[in-house]
C-alpha cells in the first residue's frame, strides 16, 4: 500500500506554511526540497481557521483535499509547487501530480488502474521534473527524492513530527 497527499516545493517555501498552521510538519528531502504531507488535521485546519483558502478554489482532482490548491498557489510566489497523491493497493491504483509556479497551474497529469504509466515516466515524477529534482542513475525521481521511504501519509508526518520536550515540573529526579 502507498497513500500519500503532500505538497512538495524547496524547504525555505515549506517553511512558510508551516509559521501559519499549527498542524503544518514539514518533512525533509534532498537537493533542498521538503514534503508536506496533507494530513486530516491540516485539512481540518485549511476549512476552520483559513476558510479563506478552503473556499478560494474548489480541489482540482479527486484526491486533493479543500484549500490545497489554494495554498499551493499563494506558496508557489516563491518558486515551484507540486501537489502530489498516490493511491496504490496491490500493484493496481493511480497517481495524481500539479505543478504551480507563480500562482499558475504549469502541469497536471493523473493516472489510474486502468491506464498506469510506465516507470519512469509516472506523473509524480514528471512533476519533480518539473520542479527541479534531478534523479539518480538508476533511479525515478520518485525513488531519488525518497518517497517510498513513508509508505502514507500520516506515516510522513508522525516520523517528522516535533518532538515535545519533557515538562521539567513533572520530571522526577532519581
Amino acid at each position: 500500500m502507498h497513500d500519500v497527499k503532500a505538497l512538495i516545493a524547496l524547504n525555505k517555501t515549506l517553511e512558510v506554511a508551516a509559521a501559519r498552521f499549527t498542524s503544518a510538519v514539514v518533512c525533509p528531502l534532498v537537493q533542498g526540497l521538503a514534503l508536506l504531507p496533507i494530513t486530516e488535521a491540516l485539512t481540518q485546519e485549511l476549512a476552520g481557521a483559513h476558510p479563506e483558502l478552503a473556499h478560494a478554489s474548489p480541489p482540482l482532482v479527486e484526491s486533493m483535499a479543500p484549500g490545497v490548491a489554494a495554498l499551493a498557489a499563494q506558496l508557489s510566489e516563491g518558486g515551484p509547487v507540486a501537489f502530489i497523491s498516490t493511491e496504490i493497493f496491490g500493484g493496481t491504483g493511480g497517481q495524481d501530480a500539479l505543478v504551480w509556479e507563480g500562482a499558475e497551474i504549469v502541469f497536471a497529469l493523473s493516472d489510474n488502474e486502468d491506464k498506469m504509466l510506465a516507470w519512469p515516466n509516472t506523473p509524480i515524477s514528471q512533476a519533480l521534473r518539473a520542479i527541479g529534482v534531478q534523479a539518480d542513475d538508476g533511479k525515478d525521481e520518485f525513488d531519488t527524492v525518497g518517497l517510498g521511504t513513508h509508505r502514507s501519509t500520516n506515516g510522513w508526518a508522525k516520523a517528522h513530527a516535533p518532538t515535545k520536550s519533557p515538562n521539567p515540573a513533572t520530571t522526577r529526579r532519581l
